[in-house]
Protein backbone atom coordinates (compact mmCIF):
# COMPACT_ATOMS: atom_id res chain seq x y z
CA UNK A 1 0.00 0.00 0.00
CA UNK A 2 1.42 3.35 -1.06
CA UNK A 3 1.57 5.77 1.87
CA UNK A 4 -0.27 9.04 1.38
CA UNK A 5 1.69 12.04 0.35
CA UNK A 6 2.15 14.51 3.16
CA UNK A 7 0.63 17.95 2.85
CA UNK A 8 -2.65 19.26 1.43
CA UNK A 9 -2.98 16.68 -1.39
CA UNK A 10 -2.39 12.94 -1.26
CA UNK A 11 -0.77 10.83 -3.99
CA UNK A 12 -4.11 10.70 -5.85
CA UNK A 13 -4.23 14.51 -5.83
CA UNK A 14 -7.13 14.64 -3.41
CA UNK A 15 -7.35 16.89 -0.39
CA UNK A 16 -5.61 15.12 2.47
CA UNK A 17 -5.39 16.70 5.90
CA UNK A 18 -4.88 15.14 9.31
CA UNK A 19 -7.91 13.84 11.20
CA UNK A 20 -10.55 14.89 12.04
CA UNK A 21 -10.78 16.31 8.50
CA UNK A 22 -11.27 13.38 6.09
CA UNK A 23 -9.85 13.24 2.60
CA UNK A 24 -12.21 13.51 -0.33
CA UNK A 25 -13.43 9.94 -0.80
CA UNK A 26 -14.81 8.41 -4.01
CA UNK A 27 -18.26 8.35 -2.39
CA UNK A 28 -18.05 12.06 -1.74
CA UNK A 29 -16.96 12.65 -5.31
CA UNK A 30 -19.92 10.65 -6.66
CA UNK A 31 -22.40 12.48 -4.47
CA UNK A 32 -21.11 15.82 -5.73
CA UNK A 33 -21.19 14.65 -9.35
CA UNK A 34 -24.81 13.52 -8.99
CA UNK A 35 -26.03 16.89 -7.79
CA UNK A 36 -29.03 17.98 -9.85
CA UNK A 37 -27.71 21.41 -10.55
CA UNK A 38 -25.02 23.86 -9.59
CA UNK A 39 -26.11 27.31 -8.46
CA UNK A 40 -23.38 29.93 -8.33
CA UNK A 41 -23.37 33.47 -7.06
CA UNK A 42 -23.04 35.37 -10.31
CA UNK A 43 -22.03 38.76 -9.00
CA UNK A 44 -18.30 39.44 -9.01
CA UNK A 45 -17.04 41.48 -6.08
CA UNK A 46 -15.49 44.84 -6.92
CA UNK A 47 -12.27 46.01 -5.30
CA UNK A 48 -10.79 49.35 -4.31
CA UNK A 49 -7.15 49.88 -5.28
CA UNK A 50 -5.14 52.60 -3.54
CA UNK A 51 -2.59 54.81 -5.31
CA UNK A 52 -0.33 57.12 -3.28
CA UNK A 53 0.54 60.53 -4.74
CA UNK A 54 3.68 62.20 -3.45
CA UNK A 55 7.34 62.84 -4.16
CA UNK A 56 6.64 63.45 -7.84
CA UNK A 57 5.20 59.98 -8.49
CA UNK A 58 2.02 57.96 -8.42
CA UNK A 59 2.60 54.63 -6.68
CA UNK A 60 1.79 52.20 -8.15
CA UNK A 61 1.85 54.12 -11.40
CA UNK A 62 0.36 51.49 -13.71
CA UNK A 63 -2.72 49.54 -12.71
CA UNK A 64 -4.63 46.70 -14.35
CA UNK A 65 -8.08 46.49 -12.80
CA UNK A 66 -11.43 44.90 -13.58
CA UNK A 67 -14.70 46.47 -14.65
CA UNK A 68 -16.46 47.86 -11.57
CA UNK A 69 -13.31 48.42 -9.53
CA UNK A 70 -12.61 51.74 -7.84
CA UNK A 71 -9.24 53.49 -7.80
CA UNK A 72 -8.58 55.61 -4.73
CA UNK A 73 -5.82 58.21 -5.01
CA UNK A 74 -4.47 59.39 -1.67
CA UNK A 75 -2.39 62.51 -1.08
CA UNK A 76 0.86 62.00 0.80
CA UNK A 77 3.01 65.02 -0.06
CA UNK A 78 2.90 68.15 -2.24
CA UNK A 79 0.24 69.68 -4.48
CA UNK A 80 -1.06 67.46 -7.28
CA UNK A 81 -3.93 66.70 -9.61
CA UNK A 82 -5.28 63.45 -10.99
CA UNK A 83 -6.18 64.39 -14.56
CA UNK A 84 -7.09 61.95 -17.33
CA UNK A 85 -5.19 62.44 -20.57
CA UNK A 86 -1.71 62.37 -22.04
CA UNK A 87 -0.93 65.95 -23.07
CA UNK A 88 -0.46 67.52 -19.64
CA UNK A 89 -3.20 70.08 -20.30
CA UNK A 90 -6.41 70.35 -18.29
CA UNK A 91 -9.07 71.62 -20.69
CA UNK A 92 -12.35 70.21 -19.39
CA UNK A 93 -12.42 67.19 -21.71
CA UNK A 94 -10.92 64.81 -19.16
CA UNK A 95 -12.83 61.65 -18.29
CA UNK A 96 -11.88 62.35 -14.68
CA UNK A 97 -10.06 65.17 -12.91
CA UNK A 98 -9.51 66.25 -9.32
CA UNK A 99 -7.02 68.21 -7.26
CA UNK A 100 -5.12 66.19 -4.67
CA UNK A 101 -3.84 68.33 -1.82
CA UNK A 102 -3.95 68.58 1.95
CA UNK A 103 -7.41 70.13 1.50
CA UNK A 104 -8.57 67.43 -0.94
CA UNK A 105 -6.59 64.43 0.34
CA UNK A 106 -8.58 61.70 -1.41
CA UNK A 107 -10.04 61.20 -4.88
CA UNK A 108 -11.96 58.08 -5.88
CA UNK A 109 -13.22 56.99 -9.28
CA UNK A 110 -15.14 53.86 -10.24
CA UNK A 111 -14.40 52.33 -13.64
CA UNK A 112 -17.76 50.67 -14.25
CA UNK A 113 -19.43 49.73 -17.53
CA UNK A 114 -21.32 53.02 -17.72
CA UNK A 115 -18.10 55.01 -17.40
CA UNK A 116 -16.33 52.93 -20.05
CA UNK A 117 -19.25 53.42 -22.45
CA UNK A 118 -19.38 57.17 -21.85
CA UNK A 119 -15.61 57.66 -22.14
CA UNK A 120 -14.20 55.01 -24.49
CA UNK A 121 -10.44 54.78 -24.85
CA UNK A 122 -8.37 52.36 -27.00
CA UNK A 123 -7.87 49.13 -25.11
CA UNK A 124 -9.81 50.60 -22.17
CA UNK A 125 -6.58 52.23 -21.05
CA UNK A 126 -6.87 55.53 -19.19
CA UNK A 127 -3.69 57.58 -19.02
CA UNK A 128 -3.54 60.31 -16.41
CA UNK A 129 -1.11 62.91 -15.13
CA UNK A 130 -0.44 65.47 -12.44
CA UNK A 131 -0.97 68.91 -13.96
CA UNK A 132 1.68 70.40 -11.68
CA UNK A 133 4.38 67.78 -12.25
CA UNK A 134 3.62 66.42 -15.71
CA UNK A 135 6.92 67.74 -17.12
CA UNK A 136 8.71 65.83 -14.37
CA UNK A 137 7.10 62.54 -15.39
CA UNK A 138 4.33 62.27 -12.81
CA UNK A 139 2.01 60.12 -14.90
CA UNK A 140 0.07 56.88 -14.54
CA UNK A 141 -2.25 54.47 -16.32
CA UNK A 142 -5.35 52.50 -15.46
CA UNK A 143 -6.19 49.60 -17.80
CA UNK A 144 -9.62 48.09 -17.33
CA UNK A 145 -10.20 44.42 -18.16
CA UNK A 146 -13.14 42.07 -17.98
CA UNK A 147 -12.75 39.33 -15.36
CA UNK A 148 -12.13 35.83 -16.74
CA UNK A 149 -14.59 34.23 -14.33
CA UNK A 150 -16.95 34.66 -11.42
CA UNK A 151 -16.42 34.61 -7.67
CA UNK A 152 -18.71 32.39 -5.62
CA UNK A 153 -18.98 30.80 -2.18
CA UNK A 154 -18.04 33.58 0.20
CA UNK A 155 -18.69 33.15 3.92
CA UNK A 156 -21.88 34.74 5.28
CA UNK A 157 -22.67 34.49 8.98
CA UNK A 158 -25.05 31.57 8.48
CA UNK A 159 -22.26 29.47 6.92
CA UNK A 160 -19.30 30.50 9.10
CA UNK A 161 -17.94 27.50 11.08
CA UNK A 162 -17.35 29.41 14.33
CA UNK A 163 -18.94 32.85 14.06
CA UNK A 164 -16.19 34.02 11.69
CA UNK A 165 -17.93 35.37 8.57
CA UNK A 166 -15.84 37.15 5.97
CA UNK A 167 -16.59 40.29 4.03
CA UNK A 168 -18.31 40.34 0.66
CA UNK A 169 -16.44 38.10 -1.77
CA UNK A 170 -14.12 36.73 0.92
CA UNK A 171 -13.71 33.35 2.55
CA UNK A 172 -14.31 32.92 6.27
CA UNK A 173 -12.35 35.26 8.54
CA UNK A 174 -8.88 34.21 9.65
CA UNK A 175 -6.77 35.46 12.56
CA UNK A 176 -6.40 38.88 10.90
CA UNK A 177 -10.15 39.43 11.09
CA UNK A 178 -10.52 39.36 7.30
CA UNK A 179 -11.17 36.46 4.94
CA UNK A 180 -8.92 35.28 2.12
CA UNK A 181 -10.06 36.67 -1.23
CA UNK A 182 -9.28 34.88 -4.51
CA UNK A 183 -9.49 36.75 -7.77
CA UNK A 184 -8.70 35.85 -11.37
CA UNK A 185 -7.25 37.97 -14.17
CA UNK A 186 -6.07 37.41 -17.70
CA UNK A 187 -8.43 35.52 -19.98
CA UNK A 188 -10.44 32.31 -20.07
CA UNK A 189 -8.68 31.21 -23.27
CA UNK A 190 -7.38 27.67 -22.87
CA UNK A 191 -4.97 28.21 -25.76
CA UNK A 192 -3.54 31.51 -24.48
CA UNK A 193 -3.09 29.99 -21.00
CA UNK A 194 -2.71 33.47 -19.52
CA UNK A 195 -5.05 32.96 -16.56
CA UNK A 196 -3.58 34.21 -13.29
CA UNK A 197 -4.83 34.31 -9.71
CA UNK A 198 -4.15 36.56 -6.75
CA UNK A 199 -5.22 35.75 -3.20
CA UNK A 200 -5.21 38.59 -0.70
CA UNK A 201 -5.68 38.89 3.07
CA UNK A 202 -3.80 35.67 3.77
CA UNK A 203 -1.20 35.14 6.51
CA UNK A 204 2.28 36.51 5.68
CA UNK A 205 4.86 33.74 5.46
CA UNK A 206 2.30 30.93 5.64
CA UNK A 207 2.04 28.64 2.56
CA UNK A 208 -1.01 28.89 0.32
CA UNK A 209 -2.11 26.21 -2.15
CA UNK A 210 -4.17 26.96 -5.25
CA UNK A 211 -6.24 24.02 -6.47
CA UNK A 212 -8.90 23.42 -9.11
CA UNK A 213 -11.85 21.05 -9.22
CA UNK A 214 -14.76 20.16 -11.46
CA UNK A 215 -17.68 20.91 -9.16
CA UNK A 216 -19.08 23.57 -6.86
CA UNK A 217 -19.62 21.86 -3.50
CA UNK A 218 -23.08 22.00 -1.91
CA UNK A 219 -24.62 23.93 -4.77
CA UNK A 220 -21.89 26.54 -4.61
CA UNK A 221 -22.37 27.25 -0.90
CA UNK A 222 -19.51 25.06 0.33
CA UNK A 223 -19.15 22.81 3.37
CA UNK A 224 -17.23 23.38 6.60
CA UNK A 225 -13.55 22.53 6.31
CA UNK A 226 -11.06 23.75 8.90
CA UNK A 227 -11.75 27.37 9.76
CA UNK A 228 -13.50 27.94 6.43
CA UNK A 229 -15.57 26.42 3.64
CA UNK A 230 -14.51 24.02 0.91
CA UNK A 231 -16.19 25.30 -2.22
CA UNK A 232 -14.54 23.26 -5.00
CA UNK A 233 -14.57 19.46 -5.21
CA UNK A 234 -14.31 16.52 -7.60
CA UNK A 235 -11.12 15.73 -9.56
CA UNK A 236 -9.01 18.05 -7.45
CA UNK A 237 -5.74 19.21 -8.97
CA UNK A 238 -2.90 20.99 -7.25
CA UNK A 239 -1.80 24.08 -9.20
CA UNK A 240 0.97 25.38 -6.99
CA UNK A 241 2.06 26.58 -3.58
CA UNK A 242 2.93 30.24 -2.97
CA UNK A 243 4.11 31.97 0.18
CA UNK A 244 2.45 35.36 0.81
CA UNK A 245 4.71 38.32 1.48
CA UNK A 246 4.31 40.94 4.17
CA UNK A 247 1.03 42.16 2.69
CA UNK A 248 -0.57 38.71 2.83
CA UNK A 249 -0.80 38.42 -0.96
CA UNK A 250 0.02 35.32 -3.02
CA UNK A 251 -0.16 34.84 -6.79
CA UNK A 252 -0.15 32.01 -9.33
CA UNK A 253 0.13 31.81 -13.11
CA UNK A 254 0.15 32.25 -15.99
CA UNK A 255 0.82 28.81 -17.45
CA UNK A 256 -1.53 26.87 -15.16
CA UNK A 257 -3.19 24.89 -17.96
CA UNK A 258 -0.76 21.96 -18.02
CA UNK A 259 -1.22 21.20 -14.33
CA UNK A 260 -4.95 21.92 -14.49
CA UNK A 261 -5.63 19.90 -17.62
CA UNK A 262 -8.52 22.03 -18.85
CA UNK A 263 -9.47 22.70 -22.45
CA UNK A 264 -11.91 24.82 -24.42
CA UNK A 265 -15.48 24.09 -23.33
CA UNK A 266 -14.57 22.96 -19.81
CA UNK A 267 -15.43 24.70 -16.55
CA UNK A 268 -13.28 24.67 -13.44
CA UNK A 269 -13.71 25.92 -9.89
CA UNK A 270 -10.67 27.31 -8.10
CA UNK A 271 -9.90 27.90 -4.45
CA UNK A 272 -6.92 28.72 -2.23
CA UNK A 273 -6.13 26.70 0.92
CA UNK A 274 -3.77 28.40 3.35
CA UNK A 275 -2.21 27.87 6.76
CA UNK A 276 -3.30 29.84 9.83
CA UNK A 277 -1.43 28.05 12.62
CA UNK A 278 -1.80 30.65 15.38
CA UNK A 279 -4.90 32.49 16.50
CA UNK A 280 -7.32 31.07 13.93
CA UNK A 281 -10.97 31.60 14.91
CA UNK A 282 -11.75 27.88 15.12
CA UNK A 283 -8.27 26.65 16.05
CA UNK A 284 -7.92 24.19 13.17
CA UNK A 285 -4.73 25.66 11.74
CA UNK A 286 -5.94 26.30 8.19
CA UNK A 287 -8.56 28.17 6.21
CA UNK A 288 -9.73 28.71 2.63
CA UNK A 289 -10.54 31.59 0.31
CA UNK A 290 -13.77 32.06 -1.58
CA UNK A 291 -14.25 30.04 -4.77
CA UNK A 292 -13.76 31.25 -8.34
CA UNK A 293 -15.32 29.72 -11.47
CA UNK A 294 -13.91 29.94 -15.00
CA UNK A 295 -15.53 28.59 -18.19
CA UNK A 296 -12.78 28.13 -20.76
CA UNK A 297 -13.10 28.81 -24.47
Amino acid sequence: MTPPKTGPLDHNRRLAFPAPFPAETPAMTRSIALAAFICLAATAQADTIVVQAGGGTFSPANLVIQVGDTVRWEHSLGIHTVSEGTDGVVNGNEAFHSPLTTFVPVFEHTFDAAFLAAHPRPGDRYDYFCDVHWLFGMIGTVTVTSPPGTAFCDCPAISAPCSNPGGAGEGCANSTGAGGKLRGSGSASAVADDLTFVATMLLPGQPALLFSADNAVNGGNGVTFGDGLRCAGGQLKRLGVAVPGSTGQASWGPGLGVAGGWSAGSTRRFQAWYRNPVGGPCGNGFNLSNGYEVSFH
